[in-house]
């Protein structure tokens, strides 16, 4: 190779890589988000029982600097979802319910490497519903299957985003999901994904 196609080489391979090491995109809070879902004391979030209806499975975030190979320690993970029917634990996002009722929503810290477990199932897909506020254009629409995040840090940036699953057909079609690139790798009933965080906070002046 001569030295000019060595340096051209390199440049195309640095390019690659800053393509490969991306802030994770954000994505809608959607309407049925509720604060203060059970802190897990280990970083496992357990969103269902054994007898739970679905397809069990579990998932292993990571959650990592804008660097995208640093782990952050102690970021707070805030995870909801709807059950394999389609439902959340409330009907409306006008619906009150005790925290001690909450179904399918739960938090937990990342570990020492950044990661933390989830143990759920695989969400049920359902239409958006009439009515819905700020989502009536949105009526009919089937979304894919997703589970809902929020990703916390006195370091970073707060990032609220959705994971989807490689494969769903829906996707494509889905007006959030079609432009996500937070999909779970899943091999059997095991997943794996990565949260990249983005920079701190501008100072106050």
């Amino acid at each position: 190779m001569t030295s000019a196609a060595a340096t051209a080489g390199a440049v195309a391979g640095t390019a690659d890589a800053a393509q490969q090491c991306a802030v994770t995109g954000g994505d809608i809070l959607g309407p049925f988000y509720r604060p203060n879902a059970a802190m897990s004391a280990a970083s496992i979030i357990q969103l269902v029982k054994p007898e739970e209806k679905g397809n069990h499975i579990v998932l292993t975030g990571r959650v990592l600097r804008p660097d995208c190979k640093t782990p952050v320690v102690n970021a707070i993970v805030d995870v909801w979802q709807a059950n394999a029917e389609g439902m959340y634990d409330i009907k409306t996002p006008d619906e009150v319910i005790a925290p001690a009722n909450y179904y399918m929503r739960g938090q937990a810290r990342t570990n020492d490497q950044g990661v933390f477990t989830l143990k759920t199932i695989v969400p049920g897909k359902y239409r958006i519903p009439p009515g819905l506020e700020n989502f009536e254009k949105f009526e009919g629409y089937l979304r894919p299957a997703h589970i809902h995040l929020t990703v916390t840090h006195p370091v970073y940036l707060p990032l609220t985003t959705q994971l989807y699953f490689n494969g769903d057909p829906q996707i494509a079609k889905d007006p959030w999901a079609k432009h996500s690139k937070n999909m779970v790798k899943m091999n059997k009933d095991q997943g794996t994904f990565e949260i990249v965080l983005g920079n701190t906070p501008p100072h106050k002046s």
